[in-house]
Parts: C-alpha cells; structure tokens; sequence
C-alpha cells in the first residue's frame, strides 16, 4: 500500500477493511474504532458470525456468495458495537480477480437513515390505525336523523372515556351541520358504565345545549341509573325518558306536531238481501 492509500485508508469515514475466503477479518482502518467500537486487534480473528445481527446473518450470507466472481457486491445489515449494540451499515465488497486474496470491504453508516425510515413506518401505521379506529367508532356510534330537526344516536355496548369522547364530537358535529333542535341518546343497549364515562356523558348534554339544541336521554338502564345516583352527577334540566319512542314523541310534541294514535273505524258490515231479514209480518 503507497504512502498516500495508506494515508486515505486510515483519515476515511468508512468502515474500509479485508475479510479472507473463510469470512475472517485481517485488515481494518481506524473508523471501525470510531464508529463500533473494535480496535483492529480486536478485529481480527473475528467472523460475521461474531458481528452481523443474527436476523441479518443469512441474507449477509447469501450475498456475499452472489458476489464471488462480480466485481462488487452490495448489501444492508446490522452490526455489533463492542457495547452491544447495532448500527446499520451499506457494504461494498470487491471480490479479488485471483483465488486467495482478501475480499476488500467498504462500509457506509446509514443508521441514521433507516431510523427515520422506521419512524416514518411507524407514523404512517399510528396514522392508519387511527383513522381505521375512527372509522369503528363511527360505524359502531351511527347517527341518525329520524324527523326533520332531530337526530338520534343509538348506543351499544361497552362506553369508556375514549368512545364517550368520540361520541361527543360525533354528535356535536352532526347537530352543528343539520341545524338539529333535538338530540336523542338512547342508552337502551349499555348496561353499565364507569365514574368518567358518566362525567362524559354529561358532557356531551351540556355541549350539545352551547349549540342551541337539546339534549334528550332514553332508555337508562337500572345500572347506569344506580352509578349516576351513587356519583351524585348533577342531572338539572337533563330530560330523561323510558324509551327511544318516548323520546321521539317528546321532541315532535316540542317541535309543534300533533302524535296521537289513529283508531281506525271497524267497517258496518250490511245483511244481503233476502238473508237474515226480518219477517214481515
């Protein structure tokens, strides 16, 4: 190696070095120190078993195998710092043109590169599970208008803080874009809830009233009535009714329409003539 190679070999950023046929380390520059950790005595003797990732090793494994008789091969893969960690690095390596020379090696840290990498993975999968769950929430809470100026939402199941939550600016937002006077929760399908939950669901009356509407509740079941009472929940000018039927009879009554139930008058059924007359006398 010339004055200058040997100056360059030693000042590189990179992790430059030799490996022989059976995979040993023989050369190293002083970047490998740096960077891992491993001084050059330290180096050698030692194989990729002693240093790249395990999950890495096969593929590391294979192609380098590719490369014999190329003139460069190129991979990916983690390996060790002499603390125990993992840094990634992007290899080079130059197979040599007669048998038995060293196979010249060139590695790029890209750590930093395959972290924000991961990072980016990482948000996009939050992002898509929560517009996923978003979606859930939204199938599973529908929203219905049921008469003009009155929408109700149907609830089932288990209602905890982040669903109560999810509810409330489901429902605010369809009340503020149809301009709805009534809001009807029905609660006939939830058998229990907790102290936040409650809170939340109180929440929500009072939200919807800022908007101008008003808030009504339907079907309480005798565990949720026995937690809102065991809470002390200030439940002022809350309307409360038995059924979701009740409630809609409740809002078309204060929205000035007339619900009465139609009777329907049973037909005068008339004797044909010449059968059941009367005699005459």
């Amino acid at each position: 190696m010339s004055t200058i190679s040997e100056r360059l070999f030693n000042l590189s950023s990179e992790l430059l070095g030799a490996v022989d046929g059976e995979g040993f380390v023989v050369e190293s520059n002083p970047a490998w120190k740096e960077l891992l950790g491993w001084d050059r005595e330290e180096l050698k003797g030692m194989t990729s078993v002693d240093l790249v990732h395990p999950d890495d090793l096969e593929a590391t494994m294979a192609a380098t195998a590719r490369g014999l008789g190329s003139d460069i091969v190129r991979y990916e893969c983690r390996v060790r710092t002499k603390d125990g960690g993992f840094r990634w690095v992007a290899w080079r390596a130059t197979h040599p043109k007669n048998a038995g020379e060293p196979i010249a090696i060139a590695g790029r840290d890209i750590t930093a590169e395959k972290e924000g990498a991961e990072s980016q993975r990482i948000d996009e999968e939050i992002e898509r599970r929560m517009r996923q769950e978003a979606l859930s929430a939204a199938t599973s809470t529908p929203i219905i208008q049921v008469w003009d100026d009155i929408v109700t939402m149907p609830v089932v199941g288990l209602v905890d803080s982040v669903r109560a939550a999810d509810m409330k600016t489901a429902l605010l937002e369809v009340v503020s874009r149809t301009g709805a006077k009534f809001a009807i929760v029905d609660l006939t399908g939830v058998d229990t809830v907790d102290t936040a939950t409650a809170d939340h669901l109180l929440k929500v009356m009072r939200a919807v009233q800022l908007l101008g509407a008003r808030c009504v509740i339907t079907g309480i079941q005798p565990a949720v009535a026995q937690i809102i009472v065991g809470l002390g929940l200030d439940m002022q000018g809350v309307v409360t009714l038995r059924s979701l039927r009740e409630g809609l009879r409740f809002c078309l009554r204060r929205l000035g329409f007339k619900v009465q139930r139609e009777v329907k008058a049973e037909p005068l059924l008339l004797p044909e003539a010449g059968k059941d007359a009367p005699a005459a006398s």
